[in-house]
């Protein structure tokens, strides 16, 4: 008998819930399932899944993360909008291969080899001059569904082949955690200007009376951050389509030398829940490793803004954005560090999201989610139910740890 040679087999949320409410005795197999008990239960499953990631569950969810270091600066933001912080799959770096004077709306560099090309002029809005005041008709190829899906929180851009200067832009949209962003911003003439702003999405445009010339609204290209002169980094966008000569939105405020580091990548870091392995990347390329530390111990350290080679961290996992702290802070921007990021599990935000967790998982969702939405529906489970529900569990939680070495000393008492 043939085998499927397949093992890709999975279920969606509301697979899961359907086979929690079975379990439980809520329902019987076939039976329809309300809409509203369908989203209590999708309520359940996702609070359950929050809870879980506080017994450290998750080693899938590890990336290996770079952080770009800033000059004399101890404390960085680690999250979706906060500092210059991805992938490492993500990040690139290559150097200068011109230099170039303060003022300068370009630099050439080596190679662009794995830099995102994101740019998008009209990416949001293609060519058109609006009769008249109004909302303009999001049409670009980053549109679906009237909404624009931005490559990663970033600003936006609007290019007139006229003069628009007279008119404004009202910009609404959303950043990456849902919250609403809204801008006005003065037309270009026969030129681009850009946001001040950063956007997720962008839910509508509207100009403030009728064009000039045809505009065009898109979105900047992926973060470049240059080494200065003097010693710092500018972060800036990518304002044109990818080549090695990089034309960037904001003019250089030093003069950069040849073979100065540059560094580019697409998506900020999600917010980690934990990190490990931290390293320090030198600019000859070794790493060495940097120890974490309690908030105690790192509160105990009598100057925080001592500047050096950093020696040790401390991480805070807050909300939004993580803070990371550094000691000692950075004296040379060509070192960057590199740890190992756990990424919080992803929501359920639909009955037809897949479960953000290996396969090996999904006997132990829906049992446990049995247990949680019993109470809801008057079923009270056997404790021998609630064990086999935890074993299942336990099962995988034993499958999802890290082999490591363990080491016995032998006591001095």
């Amino acid at each position: 008998m043939a085998t499927s040679s397949s093992s890709n087999y999975n279920r969606t949320a509301l697979q899961i819930i359907t086979e929690a409410l079975e379990l439980a005795g809520a329902y019987q197999s076939g039976e329809t399932i309300s809409s509203e008990d369908t989203q209590s239960c999708l309520q359940s499953l996702n609070m359950m899944v929050k809870a879980w990631q506080a017994d450290g569950i998750g080693l899938w969810k590890n990336v290996d993360a770079v952080l770009y270091l800033e000059q004399d600066e101890y404390l960085y933001s680690i999250g979706p909008t906060g500092d210059h912080c991805t992938k490492v799959s993500d990040g690139v770096k290559t150097e200068i291969a011109t230099a170039a004077a303060s003022g300068a709306t370009s630099v050439v560099v080596d190679a662009t080899t794995g830099m995102g090309d994101t740019f998008d002029r009209n990416g949001i809005i293609t060519a058109v001059t609006p009769a008249g005041a109004g909302a303009i008709t999001l049409n670009g190829t980053l549109v679906a569904s009237s909404i624009a899906y931005l490559p990663s929180q970033r600003k936006i851009l609007i290019y007139s082949s006229g003069n628009d200067s007279g008119v404004t832009f009202a910009i609404v949209g959303k950043d990456i955690h849902g919250a609403s962003v809204t801008e006005t911003i003065t037309g270009p003439n026969t030129t681009t200007v850009y946001s001040i702003k950063t956007y997720h999405t962008v839910t509508s445009v509207t100009i403030s009376a009728a064009g000039t010339g045809n505009i065009e609204v898109g979105c900047v290209g992926d973060f470049v951050g240059i080494e200065l002169d003097d010693g710092t980094l500018q972060w800036t966008n990518i304002g044109a389509a990818l080549s090695t000569t990089l034309t960037l939105v904001n003019v250089l405020t030093d003069d950069v030398a040849v073979d100065n580091h540059v560094y580019s990548y697409t998506s900020k870091l999600e917010r980690p829940i934990s990190i490990t392995d931290v390293r320090l990347r030198s600019a000859d390329g070794k790493e060495r490793p940097i120890t974490v530390k309690s908030r105690q111990e790192y509160m105990a350290l009598s100057n925080k803004e001592d500047a050096g080679v950093s020696n040790l961290v401390y991480y805070d996992p807050q909300l939004t954005n993580g803070n990371l702290y550094a000691w000692m802070a950075c004296n040379d921007v060509q070192e960057y560090m590199k740890f190992t990021a756990r990424i919080p599990i992803e929501d359920f935000d639909s009955v037809s999201n897949d479960p953000d967790f290996p396969q090996e998982w999904l006997l132990a969702l829906s049992w446990n989610l049995a247990t949680i939405i019993a109470p809801k529906f008057g079923k009270e489970l056997s404790t021998r139910f609630e064990m086999r529900a935890l074993g299942y569990k336990q099962a995988v939680s034993n499958f999802d740890r890290e082999d490591t070495s363990i080491f016995l000393t032998i006591s001095d008492r």
